[in-house]
């Protein structure tokens, strides 16, 4: 039997249809050609589909509003050059004495903007117009009233003009000047009448299909409509037709599936529904949710955190059902995955399906055949099946064509024209999902050889029925043009790729061992996710050594061989992805899943092999178990709390403490070769043992094969649920998961706290006491001030010597400090002092900073209790944090406290400290329970707050928000950093340089072992107003091969070729 889809198999009587072998259909004449013509018209249409014109959209950026005054006002673009800028900046917006600035585009000390700026005094004064850090205008400003105006647009030179009269720039012919980057339009001389400036904001993924396009499309959509209803449709006369054929054969299909149910089965349906609550999260579980959601709101199918927003076209596939699943029920992770869990159910219905019809009449026991398929489902589904990236789709896409496959063998010849065309357009679509989904096409080249014998065959004698088949099959892929260029453009889509190798660390496909190095790098990757794949490589390189023995009269054999040649060319499919990260491996999981589940019936390696190939075989199935348990217990993001095997809170470890977080029984660690020798050993022995006969005697390397992968199913299973159960009363995912299901379906929003000021303030404080660098900075400006934060001491002075130190005097509490509020109470308690601290990363995190609490009088404690003050490495210079010190259950009524620091090496900010206690952080969110203000999660984390108001890039304008939420648990700048890094072409970056952060003080409910930090809630303070623009929409038509100039160049955002060279 053959995994793969054939056109040119022979007949295969199917008693249950009545007919002792499919007659060839009547493609005769008339009907032939006009299934040669529809295919072709599919084709035409499909083609000029995609090339078809696009509206996309104009946005115009008005500043000031009609009617308003202009004033200093934060505009984040994304990308961050608009199409075209216009600046009119009268001179009376220069004029005055000393320096002044017009008009600035972005903050002081970013260079990639524009300055319209004059310095100097009375006729001396001049005006100069500076653009990314180069001068194209320094001019005598004059004494008479005028107009500066400056004007550039993408691919065009810029003009410079006074009054009308062009100035010529500085820069000549000025070739490679672009538009600024703006993340601000601030002015010195805010109110000046005629000062304005127009832009269009850089959105040309922003389309939809023109009046053409769709009319095109539904035409489209009408042929392939037309050519199924004429392909399966009954002659005039005769006997019946292909569909009622077709419809027949279902019919017995189905009988005889059902006739094969198993136990296993409903296992299946009950470990995934289980799975479902306490199963582990994926890297990038939110990341497309945020894509979708972006969508619903913005209409483009975008990337939304980085490369600048572009287009995801033509992988969208599984976005476009991630967001029909979400406006269905919602965003809540838990909804989320039911979408996972019910692809993977169908993936294991067609997968039962395609073993019944492999292995029907062959004599296999079908008993053991579910069982077997269960255990290797569960190998590849409960490491990776839970993630909402694009993979669980292209497995049960590949799937469809595997059963395709099986269809076509057994109908053979032209009867099996309709299942090839099946399979070619899911294999079609699979590729709409990612570059991984090039994999679904491995059943057909396996295949590839029948149907082209067919072809050559039917070519003389029926010559129009071969271009009829070609003609269906080849129209059938043409399903990709819907789902991949429906809302975008040839010209679009080939810009967006060429951004994602400019921005992204793009591998090529040579590289491929990349791969592999990610999938055992032991701070990536952990030991259940490596399983699948190894076992898998494991058993195709045993059935490689043994290819050449076939065996005709096994049909498990040869199912085992067609398997594994349609699985080793899967495997290097993927190696067209420019990505090499470990979640494409799944893609692979339909023919694998089959793969290890015949290796699990049938060794691998035939019994009479030799006995160096069975030693052989035997190595490399203990080599993968033992490289499998080697891997850690470690399953960030989110899913490591309550996770056995080590310490997992800790940051910096050793290679021994490593070592300590891998699977293991007491002191039997099953990442030791041994163990699985052990069980070759055994096995041999048992296969000699004469006494019960009948009992089953598995080979050696057949018996490693089962015992691994029995260990990583029920080890896998027994960790996630013994997880949430060390970890509770302590938040979790499962735990989470149930929450949303009892209560309101909003994540974190219902478990994360954040303390708030008690309504009864600290006392006035005691004289405060400065020395060194504290003293020396007590006129300089405060760094990062922020409105409300009271007294601030720092050391940010004219020099910073490394010495000094900080007392801020005692500040009594409140009576009742250190007390949790009554059951019911709305009011923050003062159980918390909070100390807010901006630490620089040179070295001020090392600072002795501390609370110390005292008791008895102010100011002359009896006693003092010293608490250091933790500073997180994890926030950058921009982000003052919150540090909150308990004052629950220390000993003696606490009376004063009080903030110090000794010697800071860098430059340290600390502001007075402030009571508070514990309160919901959707008070925050959503104040009053009204509309959620502006947010925006990061694409860690945004599937956990699925009721907040997100916020994505829209008219190609970042909009200003008001918290930021983020992951934490020690993953660094490499995945929270993401959205705001200029050389990943972060989608956020222009708000972030115009921001300061808060950290709040916020918590998840705890209890169990101890955990890595949460993640944040930031609060956003813009360094200038927000909302001093509007905003005009238009639309232009654009034709479909059009580009606009490219921003995938090294002069756009000063970024070098973020990818590796091919």
């Amino acid at each position: 039997m053959t995994t793969g889809t054939t056109l040119g198999s022979p007949a295969v009587p199917d008693e249950a249809d009545g007919e002792a072998a499919s007659e060839r259909p009547a493609h005769l004449g008339r009907r032939a050609r006009l299934l040669v013509a529809l295919g072709a018209l599919a084709v035409v249409l499909a083609v000029a589909a995609a090339l078809a014109p696009v509206v996309v959209s104009t946005s115009t950026v008005l500043w000031p509003p009609p009617g308003r005054p202009a004033t200093s006002t934060t505009l984040a673009l994304a990308p961050p050059r608009p199409l075209s800028f216009d600046a009119t900046v009268p001179c009376a917006a220069l004029a005055g004495p000393g320096p002044v600035e017009g008009l600035r585009t972005v903050p002081p000390g970013e260079p990639r903007g524009l300055l319209v700026a004059a310095r100097g005094e009375g006729a001396a004064r001049r005006v100069t117009v500076d653009l990314d850090g180069a001068r194209l205008v320094d001019a005598p400003l004059g004494t008479a009233p005028c107009t500066w105006r400056v004007d550039v647009a993408a691919g065009s030179p810029p003009h410079v003009t006074r009054d009308g009269a062009p100035v010529p720039p500085a820069c000549g012919a000025c070739a490679e000047v672009e538009p600024p980057q703006v993340t601000r339009l601030s002015t010195g001389r805010p109110g000046t009448p005629g000062l304005a400036v127009s832009l269009q904001p850089d959105d040309r993924y922003d389309s939809s299909p023109s009046t053409l396009k769709t009319w095109l499309l539904i035409a489209q959509l009408v042929v392939l409509a037309v050519l199924v209803v004429v392909l399966a449709g009954r002659p005039r006369r005769g006997p019946p037709g292909p569909g009622a054929r077709l419809a027949a054969r279902l019919r017995s299909g189905i009988a005889r599936v059902r006739g094969h149910a198993s136990p296993a089965d409903a296992v299946v349906v009950v470990i995934s529904g289980v799975w479902a609550v306490i199963g582990p999260t994926n890297f990038d579980d939110s990341w497309y949710p945020l894509m979708a959601r972006a969508a619903e709101r913005t209409g483009t199918m975008a990337n939304a955190v980085y490369m600048w927003n572009a287009t995801e076209s033509p992988f969208v596939a599984s976005q476009y059902l991630v967001g029909a699943w979400g406006a269905l029920g919602g965003w809540s992770l838990l909804w989320m995955r039911l979408l996972a869990v019910l692809l993977g159910l169908l993936a294991w219905a067609g997968l039962r399906v395609y073993t019944v019809l492999a292995l029907q009449g062959t004599g296999v026991r079908d008993a053991k055949v579910p069982w077997a398929l269960l255990v290797a489902h569960l190998l590849w589904w409960l490491p990776y099946g839970l993630t909402l990236r694009p993979e669980p789709l292209i497995v049960l896409l590949s799937v469809v064509v595997l059963v395709c496959g099986q269809l076509a063998r057994r109908w053979g010849g032209a009867g099996a024209v309709g299942a090839v065309a099946v399979a070619v357009g899911a294999a079609a679509l699979a590729v709409t999902c990612s570059p991984t989904g090039l994999v679904a096409i491995a059943p057909l080249v396996v295949d590839a050889g029948r149907g082209w014998a067919w072809l050559r065959a039917e070519w003389g004698p029926h010559r129009w029925s071969a271009l009829a088949a070609v003609a269906v099959v080849v129209a059938a892929g043409t399903i990709a043009v819907p789902v991949g260029l429906g809302d975008a453009s040839v010209g679009d889509v080939l810009e967006a790729q060429a951004v994602h190798s400019w921005y992204y660390a793009t591998v090529p496909w040579f590289d491929e061992l990349v791969h592999y190095q990610t999938l055992l790098s032991p701070q990536v990757t952990p030991w259940a996710r490596r399983a699948p794949v190894l076992l898998t490589l494991a058993v195709l390189a045993v059935a490689a050594v043994s290819s050449g023995a076939r065996d005709d009269r096994d049909p498990l054999r040869r199912l085992l061989l067609t398997s594994a040649a349609t699985t080793a060319l899967a495997f290097a499919l993927l190696a067209v992805s420019p990505t090499k990260w470990v979640l494409h491996f799944p893609a692979v999981a339909a023919s694998g899943t089959v793969l290890v589940a015949v290796a699990l019936l049938r060794a691998a390696l035939p019994r009479q092999d030799r006995a160096l190939a069975t030693a052989a075989s035997v190595a490399v199935l203990v080599t993968a178990a033992a490289m499998t348990f080697a891997g850690l217990n470690v399953w960030r993001p989110f899913s490591d709390r309550g996770q056995p095997f080590g310490p997992h809170a800790a940051g910096d470890l050793t290679r021994a403490e490593q070592g300590l977080l891998a699977p293991h029984l007491g002191p039997i660690y099953l990442r030791n070769p041994l163990v699985w020798l052990a069980i070759a050993l055994l096995a041999a022995w048992w296969a000699r043992a004469r006494w019960m006969p009948r009992a089953p005697r598995p080979s050696p390397a057949r018996a490693v094969l089962v015992a691994a992968c029995l260990a990583v199913v029920v080890g896998l299973v027994g960790v996630f649920t013994l997880a949430p159960l060390r970890q509770y009363p302590g938040w979790t995912v499962a735990l989470g998961n149930v929450h949303d299901v009892a209560h309101s379906a909003c994540g974190l929003e219902n478990e994360v706290s954040v303390l708030r000021p008690s309504p009864t303030p600290l006392g006035a404080p005691t004289p405060a006491v400065l020395s060194g660098d504290f003293l020396a900075a007590v006129d300089s400006p405060v760094p990062r001030p922020v409105p409300g934060m009271g007294t601030v001491w720092h050391t940010d002075g004219p020099a910073v010597s490394g010495t000094g130190s900080l007392d801020s005097g005692w500040y009594p509490l409140p009576r009742g400090a250190g007390r949790p509020a009554a059951a019911g109470d709305p009011r923050p308690a003062a159980t918390d002092v909070v100390v807010p601290v901006l630490p620089r990363p040179d070295g001020a995190t090392e600072a002795g900073v501390r609370l110390e609490i005292g008791t008895g009088p102010v100011g002359a404690p009896t006693s003092v209790t010293p608490e250091k003050v933790g500073l997180s490495p994890a926030a950058d210079e921009r982000t003052w944090q919150e540090i909150p010190i308990s004052l629950v259950g220390l000993p003696g009524p606490p009376t004063a406290v009080r903030v110090v620091a000794d010697s800071p090496t860098g430059v340290l900010a600390v502001a007075q400290p402030w009571i508070g206690g514990p309160r919901p952080i959707r008070e925050l969110l959503a104040p009053d329970g009204g509309p959620g203000v502006p947010v925006r999660a990061d694409q860690m984390t945004s599937a956990f707050w699925p009721c907040v108001d997100q916020q994505f890039v829209e008219d190609g304008v970042a909009p200003p928000t008001r918290y930021r939420l983020q992951a934490g648990e020690d993953l660094g700048d490499n995945f929270t950093g993401l959205w705001t890094d200029n050389t990943l072409g972060g989608v956020w970056r222009g708000e972030d340089l115009e921001s300061t952060y808060v950290r709040l003080p916020t918590a998840v409910p705890v209890g169990g072992p101890p955990t890595r930090p949460w993640g944040s809630v930031d609060l956003v303070v813009h360094d200038l107003p927000t909302g001093g623009t509007a905003l005009d929409h238009g639309t232009t038509t654009r034709s479909g091969l059009a580009r606009l100039p490219t921003i995938a160049r090294q002069s756009y955002a000063d970024v070098k070729f973020q990818g590796m060279d091919d």
